[in-house]
């Protein structure tokens, strides 16, 4: 079957993820830049915003690299994994997640605090340091990716990344398909990319966060739930500099 043929599934974001127990195993964060190939470019989004504290460079676990590069020795010929986000301070997590909270509060003014809190954490995870339910990105463990083709120009998956609506579900085009809709070509090509995308990533050995089609994690307490491991092994972690 083409790569392109594994329809991405339907998977529901789950509610006791954070409730996974965390075995550390003690991993260090490794620069992606530094890595010995050219298989994966890096592009630190944060950093390019300018939020106060971004890394002009992305770091991840080390096994993590190994399954991005892994991952990347699986797409076409000339084409690359783009790595826009890996670990990531909590002050930049904090500033993510007060920003959409706002974003919601002035979209849904009649929304209780409950509520737009809720809404936040579905696309921005709360920006936990709590050693038993740390956010998934403070472990190092997460990272947000996307494919590169021989000219390194990003192939087209239909959002943005960060864009914090129903398209950017990874399935978005799957479940339009699936319900009679007729997607234009344009649409078929953002359907087939998301497939590629989710295809590699998984087959190495992430999962996806199914809300946003860019956010894939290996390790950490959102995978070990979603793989049905009995833990996760990584946790807080902070970068040695």
């Amino acid at each position: 079957m083409n790569r392109n043929d594994y329809p991405v599934p339907h998977v529901q974001p789950l509610e006791d993820w954070k409730k996974v127990p965390i075995r550390e195993n003690k991993e260090e964060l490794v620069s992606v830049r530094n890595v010995d190939t050219e298989l994966l470019v890096v592009v630190p989004k944060y950093h390019e915003m300018r939020l106060t504290g971004a890394l002009n460079d992305c770091y991840v676990r080390r096994e993590v690299v190994i399954k991005l590069v892994d991952a990347a020795r699986n797409l076409p010929n000339g084409h690359k994994l783009l790595i826009w986000d890996g670990w990531r301070p909590t002050s930049v997590q904090e500033q993510l997640y007060e920003t959409y909270l706002m974003k919601l509060s002035q979209e849904f003014p009649e929304w209780s605090e409950e509520r737009l809190r809720e809404g936040t954490r579905q696309f921005v995870s709360y920006p936990s340091e709590n050693e038993d339910a740390p956010a998934p990105h403070i472990t190092g463990g997460a990272v947000d990716v996307t494919i590169v083709d021989q000219n390194d120009v990003p192939l087209p998956m239909g959002t943005e990344f960060d864009d914090f609506t129903e398209q950017a579900w990874t399935n978005y085009y799957e479940e339009k398909k699936n319900n009679g809709g007729k997607l234009s070509d344009e649409e078929e090509v953002f359907l087939k990319n998301r497939r590629l995308l989710h295809h590699v990533m998984t087959s190495s050995g992430f999962t996806n966060y199914p809300a946003e089609w860019w956010h894939f994690d290996y390790g950490n307490q959102w995978w070990a739930r979603q793989s049905n491991e009995s833990a996760a092994k990584y946790g807080l972690v902070h970068l040695e500099v």
